[in-house]
């Protein structure tokens, strides 16, 4: 698998990594529909465009826009096959949440598993209740008879059903049931090969590669801390900014640069939420006690912006009282972070004493 050699990890590990961290897993999900799409177009053999990367749809075929989306979990169950329609990117408050009646021509919905596929007229989706101009922010159709659930299927939905530090151990449970390798699981609950699957880490979904990458230093977070016989526990919680707990008192997040904002003489690194706006996206200033930077991907930019070319363990560990206020909300961080390249040591323990 070749995604998982560039991040630095052994390919178990990585399907162990995408399939127990529900935010990373829900992604792998939504970019699994598109593929499953784009091999029933070309099963059917119709002629087919990739839509630009953040268009509120995802296809052009036969001169409309198609918008893919899988099953949402919390409205999907026996009787009801839902999807959630408010907006993944930009400002998400107020109107901006929700599609408008115009952005996409067909919702293209699949079930759970992949197994059953709804292409559905926008005219025919409903209006929202607060904005008439925008679309439900939830949407739920009757199944039909031969759209019953199989029972893998069925208790892989339940899973996903478990909120917050629970997931984990759900899906354990259900992979232990069904003896199934980590890979063998993911291939399963994405109806993909693990080819296919690694086929969906690319530059054009480099959120996906981003936040793999960043999961990924967690992985190499453990390896460090376990090869210093430092004791700790992860932070299991879905929107927690404590990734990990040292000897349970001091609090880390762990972090990887931001190539954009990174210069000569800095890393660049984002300290705010990945949705919100103002105050609402910004990071508090006691949120964590230890910013751990992964800086030991390698990168050549002049071949992938996003996609490292293997990795090494190389941590720098920062204190949050050495990171930035926000020049408005002096009881918050800046958005972006700078840290000096040259004035922490590389895997310093020190912070851990």
């Amino acid at each position: 698998m070749i995604i998982a050699k560039k991040l630095g990890l052994e390919v178990e590990i990585f399907c162990r990594m995408v399939i127990t961290t529900k935010m990373l897993f829900s992604n792998v999900l939504g970019h699994a529909a598109e593929l499953h799409y784009e091999k029933y177009l070309k099963l059917k053999e119709i002629k087919f465009t990739k839509a630009p990367t953040d268009t509120h749809y995802d296809y052009i075929v036969v001169e409309k826009r198609d918008q893919v989306k899988r099953w949402e979990t919390d409205t999907t169950n026996d009787q009801f096959l839902g999807v959630n329609l408010t907006t993944t990117h930009g400002n998400r408050n107020g109107p901006d949440a929700f599609y408008t009646k115009t952005a996409f021509d067909n919702l293209v919905l699949f079930d759970v598993g992949f197994k059953h596929l709804r292409i559905i007229p926008i005219k025919d989706v409903p209006t929202n209740n607060k904005y008439s101009d925008r679309l439900t922010g939830k949407y739920k159709l009757n199944r039909n008879a031969e759209e019953k659930l199989e029972l893998f299927d069925k208790e892989f939905l339940n899973s996903m059903k478990v909120k917050n530090s629970g997931f984990p151990e759900a899906i354990e449970e259900l992979r232990k049931k069904y003896k199934y390798t980590y890979l063998e699981l993911l291939e399963k609950c994405c109806n993909l090969t693990i080819v296919e699957i690694d086929s969906l880490f690319t530059e054009d979904n480099f959120r996906l590669v981003v936040g793999a990458k960043g999961f990924a230093a967690e992985e190499h977070f453990n390896v460090f801390l376990e090869k210093n016989k430092i004791s700790f526990r992860q932070d299991k919680r879905m929107y927690s900014k404590v990734d990990h707990w040292i000897k349970d008192k001091i609090r880390v997040q762990v972090k990887i640069p931001n190539e954009r904002a990174n210069d000569e003489l800095h890393w660049g690194v984002k300290t705010h939420k990945s949705h919100g706006h103002g105050v609402g996206e910004l990071y508090k200033a006691d949120v964590f006690d230890i910013l751990a930077l992964f800086i030991g991907f390698k990168m050549n930019l002049n071949i992938s912006k996003y996609i490292p070319d293997g990795a090494e363990l190389k941590f720098l560990f920062i204190p949050i009282r050495d990171l930035e206020k926000h020049p408005e909300f002096s009881d918050h961080l800046k958005r972006i972070s700078k840290i000096r390249k040259d004035k922490y040591k590389v895997n310093d323990l020190s912070m851990f004493k």
